[in-house]
């Protein structure tokens, strides 16, 4: 099956810009390659119009259009990404840059910090208090179980029970379940359509990336985007093999120069110093396996470190 985008939105797609955009957890050598399929609005409105569905949401910068939604697998828990710009510890409450969103805390919530992975409330508020005294915005990842059903789209409140300082400049993000009353439609774009979690009205436009991530041990066909460690190089051959055995036929494709890798000779040197490559990109599944073969239009690899 291949789905086919139209419009601007085939651009975004098509561009390189894709792989600059795709997930950029570490890869280990365990694990299997992480297959998506782009989808077109239409496509992502019957998605959710089946069920309820869980989606990982990533934001530009101060900002609450969409710059990638992916419909994924089932998960535990619900999570916040965002920069926190007030603090309330008589409340109880952060509030972060996502549209002045408030996340409430208690005495059901975990505090962590990057150093401690479990911390009392009153030291958590502190290094966030000194952090914003200071002219910061410290990252915040906000966490609370899987309810039951999907909240309801304008209702606002969200109480965590895991509270996360992070390091590093994390994009905002949020991975929420939903269903079709989060779409709305809009009848004069832009934007093209509005997904509200939390009453935040996150906009997709022509920017936004909307893609189905397939489960691990179900292969699409036709186009797709692939992503997964780097187990093994054929400079020869011109492939390279990923974490769970698929085969990327790289002749002809185009490396990303916003990767840290070039080349496949590059590649090969990398992987063979024992460094964690990882290898994200687009192409056409040419056979199911196994092993599964793909022949790439573009890839970028890059190095975890």
């Amino acid at each position: 099956m291949r789905w086919t985008i139209t419009g601007a939105l085939t651009a975004s797609i098509l561009s390189m810009g894709t792989l600059a955009a795709c997930g950029s957890d570490p890869v280990g050598p365990g694990g299997s390659t992480t297959f998506t399929t782009a989808l077109n609005l239409f496509q992502f409105d019957s998605t959710l119009g089946a069920g309820v569905t869980r989606l990982e949401i990533r934001l530009f910068p101060v900002s609450l259009e969409a710059r990638e939604i992916e419909v994924e697998p089932d998960d535990a828990e619900e999570k916040i990404i965002g920069r926190a710009v007030a603090l309330d510890p008589a409340a109880g409450t952060i509030t972060l840059d996502l549209g002045g969103l408030t996340v409430r805390y208690g005495t059901g919530t975990r505090f962590r910090t990057p150093t401690d992975s479990r911390v009392a409330r009153a030291p958590w508020e502190a290094q966030v208090a000194s952090a914003l005294g200071a002219g910061g915005q410290p990252l915040i990842e906000a966490r609370r179980n899987r309810p039951a059903v999907p909240q309801d789209p304008a209702d606002a409140s969200f109480t965590a029970n895991d509270l996360r300082l992070e390091s590093g400049s994390d994009e905002g993000a949020l991975e929420f379940y939903v269903d079709n009353d989060n779409f709305e439609s809009v009848s004069t774009p832009p934007p093209n359509a509005i997904l509200r979690i939390l009453n935040l009205p996150l906009a997709i436009t022509d920017n936004t990336e909307l893609r189905l991530r397939h489960p691990g041990g179900t292969v699409p066909t036709g186009e797709v985007e692939f992503e997964a460690g780097v187990t093994s190089v054929n400079v020869a051959g011109s492939t390279l093999t990923l974490t769970g055995g698929t085969v990327v036929n790289v002749g002809g494709a185009a490396f990303d120069p916003l990767g840290d890798l070039l080349s496949l000779q590059a590649t090969a040197d990398a992987v063979g110093a024992g460094q964690a490559v990882r290898a994200e990109g687009r192409g056409t599944v040419t056979s199911a396996g196994p092993p599964v073969l793909v022949q790439a239009a573009a890839i970028k690899v890059e190095v975890d470190n």
